[in-house]
């Protein structure tokens, strides 16, 4: 019988996408091109290999493919360190030879990629085809592209060490990063109040249609809404049922109790569905903000680590210790807006358990207060000291040179 191939193509953009908070050294983007290939013979055609079967393949990959981006990030903190110690004394040769070292030891670890992708892909398509007898004769093939880039020492920091730290142009670089940094957050967060009050605008009209459908059918079976607490669904839903099947005849259709609240419960969670996922797409694009500006707040951390390291190295900068004070201040306001930051995240982890499914079991007061305490997690003092640290630190080192 002839062979019938269906393929499943899809990119990882960054493979490392929590990148570690690095002193000397730099992570370039880690890029994935997967294929992955399935091949039947006889009962299936190519175009009967269900979307639904190969996005599971798919997930399957990604996972197996997720433990290196822990194993590069792992590598990577530990090379910092090391690394650290010996442009701390000058050894720039020996550190980007470690480096050097370091990169090899991950593409080894990278080449076994491939291979733990499609063992993880074929066990599973193992399992589905114990279930699915057209699956028997199924074959898979698994091809990943890296375009990745190796672990670089930082060009500022290699600079200071190469010039003992008398170069006062390498300590601009690193302040004019730092301010470069703090403006990105600062221009970022012009859209953080918009996207906010998406969110919330989006929750509330999810549970207003959800409270109006559950009223408009109350009327349609001619059920008295006057001592039912529609922000409660799952106690309207009841109570609805409970008089439609009170009330008999035509209203209930013969239906049972449960079958009549199963039927409430159907037609509000059609209705609120496509509501439901505006909020949810307002939700995820509130989350990647957030996330992203963690990422920006870590490089300004990181950033400060560096300069302050060379202010402490430059004995005789006389503005050294005023820098270094303000090194301080900036690194104090950023870990002030991760803990924040960390914070808005928990909360938007909370908004998807609510948001699941149909979220008929959730209570809209409660909801509503949680929306309401996003408002008290601001993070405009720490961005404006950041921003005001980062421009004073520039100024000062541009004074010495």
């Amino acid at each position: 019988m002839a062979k019938k191939a269906t393929t499943r193509n899809f990119e990882i953009e960054d493979l490392i996408l929590n990148k570690p908070t690095l002193k000397y050294l730099v992570i370039p983007p880690q890029r994935v091109d997967v294929v992955i290939e399935v091949t039947t013979t006889g009962i299936l055609t190519a175009s009967q290999v269900a979307s639904t079967k190969m996005e599971r393949l798919e997930k399957a990959a990604k996972k197996a493919l997720a433990m290196y981006e822990q194993v590069i990030s792992e590598e990577a903190e530990v090379l910092d360190v090391k690394v650290g110690k010996l442009v701390l004394v000058g050894k720039i040769k020996e550190a980007e030879a470690m480096v050097q070292g370091a990169n090899q030891s991950i593409k080894k670890a990278l080449l076994s990629a491939e291979g733990a992708a499609q063992k993880a892909i074929q066990s599973l398509l193992k399992d589905e085809a114990q279930k699915d007898s057209s699956l028997k004769e199924a074959r898979v093939r698994t091809v990943l592209k890296w375009t990745a880039g190796g672990i670089s020492l930082a060009t500022s920091v290699a600079k200071l060490v190469a010039t003992h730290g008398a170069d006062v142009t390498s300590y601009i670089s690193i302040a004019k990063q730092l301010k470069t940094l703090a403006e990105d957050v600062q221009q970022q967060m012009k859209a953080e109040d918009e996207l906010r009050k998406d969110l919330v605008v989006n929750v509330q009209a999810y549970f207003a249609s959800r409270e109006k459908i559950l009223v408009e059918f109350a009327k349609r079976q001619l059920v008295d809404m006057s001592k039912i607490n529609a922000s409660d669904p799952i106690g309207s839903i009841d109570a609805i049922a409970a008089k439609v099947a009170a009330v008999g005849g035509a209203a209930a259709k013969g239906r049972s109790l449960v079958q009549i609240a199963k039927d409430v419960h159907g037609i509000v969670s059609n209705g609120v569905t496509p509501i439901l996922t505006k909020a949810e797409t307002s939700r995820k694009a509130y989350r990647e903000h957030t996330t992203k500006t963690r990422h920006k707040t870590d490089g300004i951390s990181a950033e400060a680590d560096k300069l302050d390291k060379a202010m402490k190295a430059a004995k005789t900068l006389k503005l050294g210790v005023q820098i270094g004070a303000q090194c301080m201040s900036v690194k104090r306001s950023a870990r002030a807006m991760a803990v924040k930051l960390d914070n808005r995240e928990t909360f938007l982890q909370e908004m998807q358990k609510i948001m699941a499914g149909e979220g008929m079991e959730i209570d809209d007061r409660t909801t509503l207060q949680k929306l309401k305490e996003l408002d008290k997690l601001t993070i405009a003092s720490e961005i404006k000291d950041i921003y005001s640290f980062a421009s004073g630190i520039k100024d000062l080192i541009s004074a010495v040179s």
